[in-house]
């Protein structure tokens, strides 16, 4: 069901308690819904409202130093295993290689908590911290809620596949647009055919092109999605929207926020991990 998630549990580093303030009433999705995708929805869906918070632009840190803003496309692709032990290869970044923070997003696109994050406070991430260049977001995929949350996560495998060499944007286009689409978990809106659908109304992405990659490469998307799940596992995610902040050259701790908290957690949390 949706829930409330308060629990966090050790990954390669021990979690920064506090860093993120009181983990009291996170707004995430675990679990799975317990109906049919036919049939009628347990959990909520559609628009929410909430998180947000001040804005502030600049690409400094509290301890005087700077970073170079972000040139040429916001969206790019690595075949790098980042030091955190993620494998960048069938994921989209977003932001600069050489961001000082990296910030792990596990997503699932039926979850309306994700949606609540994507349109709160995700614009102000990108523009304050992402495009500055201080944090690149890597787009990592948890399909927790229902079986067609793993049709979901698998489509955005193949939209990656298809545009990363050449518009890697679209995917963000196409990302965007699956949570502005997005019905309530498990009532069929994220039916494979609906949501090819969708992905013809995407500038950018050929919706025949990723039908053809779920079929042809059905077992290599499969195993993509799942290693991000197992990734999150490891570090201990159990909800939706998840994110882990940790900074390549430090040993200090990786401190995590789960759910769809206001923007000035993030921030604050970023400033932390950065200074």
């Amino acid at each position: 069901m949706v829930t409330f998630d308060s629990d966090g549990r050790p990954g390669r580093r021990a979690f920064l308690a506090g860093t993120a303030g009181s983990f009291a009433a996170l707004a995430g999705c675990t679990g799975i819904l317990q109906s049919s995708d036919d049939g009628a929805p347990s959990g909520g869906g559609g628009s929410t409202t909430g998180g947000g918070g001040p804005t502030s632009d600049g690409g400094g840190t509290d301890d005087g130093t700077t970073t170079t803003p972000i040139s040429g496309p916001l969206v790019r692709a690595s075949d790098e295993t980042t030091d955190y032990g993620i494998d960048l290869a069938g994921n989209p970044l977003f932001g600069s290689a050489d961001a000082p923070v990296d910030m792990y997003y596990w997503t699932d696109y039926q979850c309306p908590f994700c949606r609540r994050f994507e349109q709160n406070t995700l614009p102000k991430l990108l523009k304050n911290h992402v495009r500055s260049g201080v944090v690149r977001i890597v787009v990592l995929e948890y399909p927790n809620i229902g079986a067609r949350s793993k049709t979901a996560a698998k489509m955005a495998k193949c939209v990656w596949r298809q545009v990363k060499d050449d518009d890697p944007s679209a995917f963000k286009r196409w990302h965007a647009t699956m949570f502005d689409e997005q019905g309530k978990p498990n009532s069929g809106w994220a039916k494979k055919a609906n949501l090819l659908d969708i992905t013809e109304s995407v500038e950018g992405v050929d919706a025949d092109a990723v039908e053809t990659c779920l079929s042809e490469n059905a077992k290599a998307v499969k195993e993509s999605v799942a290693a991000d799940s197992q990734a999150g596992d490891d570090k201990g995610v159990s909800a939706t929207p998840s994110f882990i902040f940790d900074d390549p050259t430090s040993d200090d701790l990786a401190p995590m926020i789960k759910g769809a908290q206001p923007y000035p957690r993030f921030e604050s949390v970023i400033e932390r991990v950065n200074s």
